[in-house]
C-alpha cells in the first residue's frame, strides 16, 4: 500500500494535437481534480473544456500515490509536454518541485507551498571558492537556483 498526500501538476506549452486524447486519458486515470484539493475527479468533459483557451492545465489530487503522478508525468516527459509538479511533505518524505521543459527533468526540494530550497552547503561552497572571483561567485549562485526547466510555464497551444 503506497503512502498518499497532496500534489500537483500543471501543464503548459506547446502540445501536438495528435495527444489530445491520450492526454486526457492521462488526465483521467490520474483521478485529480481540476478545482483544488477539495473537488472531486475531474471528468473527460471538464478536462476537454479546460483544455480549451489559453491557459495552463492545473491538476490536484489530496491522495496522489507519493504525491506523485507516475503515469501521466511519464507520459508527458516521453512526449516533450512541459510540465510543473509540486509535492507537499508527508512523514518522512520531503516536499519538492519538479520542472520539465522538454531537455530534463529538475527536482529541488521545496518548502509546503511550493518555494524551491538550495542546500546552504552549497551556497557555502561557491562562496568560500578562492579561486573565484566575486563575479564567478554570482554567476555560480544564479545557475544554482535559475535554471531553464524553472522558466514560467507559458499557456497550453495545441499546434
Amino acid at each position: 500500500m503506497s503512502d498518499r498526500y497532496p500534489a500537483e501538476i500543471h501543464i503548459g506549452g506547446i502540445i501536438p494535437r495528435r495527444f489530445l486524447d491520450t492526454l486526457i486519458q492521462k488526465v483521467m486515470e490520474a483521478g485529480a481534480s481540476l478545482n483544488g484539493y477539495d473537488d472531486g475527479c475531474a471528468t473527460e468533459d471538464a478536462v476537454r473544456v479546460a483544455l480549451r483557451g489559453d491557459n495552463i492545465l492545473d491538476l490536484f489530487d489530496c491522495r496522489a500515490s507519493y504525491g506523485h503522478f507516475d503515469e501521466l508525468e511519464k507520459f508527458l516527459v516521453q512526449n516533450g509536454i512541459h510540465f510543473n509538479h509540486h509535492c507537499e511533505a508527508c512523514y518522512e518524505y520531503d516536499a519538492e518541485n519538479t520542472y520539465y521543459r522538454g531537455n530534463k527533468v529538475l527536482t529541488m526540494a521545496a518548502t509546503q507551498s511550493g518555494d524551491c530550497l538550495v542546500p546552504v552547503t552549497d551556497i557555502l561552497q561557491i562562496l568560500y571558492k578562492r579561486d573565484m572571483d566575486d563575479h564567478g561567485k554570482l554567476k555560480a549562485l544564479t545557475k544554482l537556483v535559475v535554471s531553464p526547466e524553472t522558466k514560467p510555464l507559458k499557456p497550453i497551444r495545441f499546434v
